[in-house]
């Protein structure tokens, strides 16, 4: 390393220690034509934008084309696993294509492939225009094909064979664990946002859940969150979806451990936040009139202080509830569950068709 000559240090020690008072202004002179700089910066950042347009319209394009269907995603996730993982050592991604055709055959493999593409999309096509409200009925829509599909449902493991016969293949309503692992993955990790150089586009604020398999997360940040935000009124109605689907999922379970626990810890907890937010969003006499059944129907749940103290506050804030507005208990969770849940809960939010 080249040592400054001391006396050029001994001047910029000195000019550094000088008060500020005693430094004469050294600007230089203004820039002879400041509406030519201004429209020239302004031509550079329409630039950019196009620049970033293009590339989200290229990825959106080849992303759509490759969703068409499982192997058509499974094709481009090989694609993007050669251009990454793979980038120094081809063979290696041909013999571990070799190990893996069960895995890149199987129906579950495949529909994770589609499904991870699918979420990629709302995600890219997300904008000021196109922002996480107008996308509700999109995230509704991937949420269906996630229960549909059994992506709720642990992943099947087969039992150690006997006598070195081949395990038999996995029940058609069952996930493979490496199907598991990719839909669980943040979106920024997968190898295809990893080799088209995407993951900037993608959005970033606290509605919208990086990865594609996590139910609640979705169903809170894409759906919810937005809906809160603008009181929206069919916010019950994402509630209703998932005390719905995972009473759903319990009851398939055919654990009577996970159901008791269902039935007086989470069911309550769900039904609770559903009587919050009836009341955020404008409800108040019949989030209390709800309430006081939850309260009834749960009285040595842990939580029923908090559910007593946010009551209580609903009372003493709103005027008395008409008698007419009485809430009666059904059982209208899932089927078997055994579970009632207050009646006249708001429509739940449409679903639509799956992959």
């Amino acid at each position: 390393m080249t040592i400054p000559p001391l006396p050029r240090i001994t001047r910029v020690l000195a000019l550094l220690l000088t008060p500020a008072s005693q430094l004469a202004a050294q600007d230089l002179p203004p820039p002879p034509d400041k509406t030519a700089l201004l429209q020239e910066l302004d031509r550079v950042t329409l630039g950019s934008q196009s620049f970033v347009q293009k590339r989200r319209a290229d990825a959106i394009a080849r992303i759509q084309a490759a969703s068409s269907s499982g192997n058509n995603s499974v094709d481009l996730y090989l694609a993007a696993l050669d251009g990454t993982k793979y980038r120094e050592n081809h063979q290696g991604l041909v013999e571990w294509r070799m190990k893996n055709q069960d895995t890149l055959h199987n129906p579950s493999f495949q529909n994770a492939a589609q499904l991870q593409l699918r979420y990629l999309l709302i995600g890219l096509q997300r904008s000021d225009q196109h922002d996480a409200l107008a996308q509700v009925p999109e995230a509704l829509s991937y949420l269906n094909s996630l229960v549909t599909l059994h992506f709720l449902t642990e992943p099947y493991r087969a039992l150690p064979s006997k006598s070195g016969m081949q395990p038999p293949p996995p029940p058609s309503d069952r996930i493979i664990p490496e199907a598991d692992t990719m839909i669980k993955q943040p979106l920024a990790n997968c190898p295809i946002v990893e080799w088209m150089q995407i993951s900037d586009l993608l959005p970033q604020g606290k509605d919208f859940e990086p990865s594609a398999g996590n139910f609640a997360g979705i169903l809170e940040k894409n759906i919810k969150t937005p809906l809160r935000k603008t009181n929206d009124p069919r916010l019950p109605g994402a509630w209703d979806l998932q005390i719905n689907t995972e009473s759903s999922v319990t009851a398939a379970s055919d654990s009577q451990k996970q159901a008791e626990a269902f039935k007086t810890v989470r069911l309550p907890e769900l039904i609770f936040g559903k009587l919050k937010d009836t009341a955020a969003i404008g409800q108040p006499n019949r989030a209390v009139t709800e309430m006081m059944a939850l309260i009834r129907g749960y009285p040595a749940n842990p939580s029923v202080k908090d559910w007593i103290e946010t009551a209580r506050g609903l009372l003493t804030n709103q005027p008395a509830t008409p008698p007419s507005s009485q809430i009666t208990l059904t059982n209208a969770v899932g089927a078997g569950s055994g579970v009632g849940v207050l009646s006249n809960m708001p429509a739940p939010l449409p679903s639509t068709t799956h992959p």
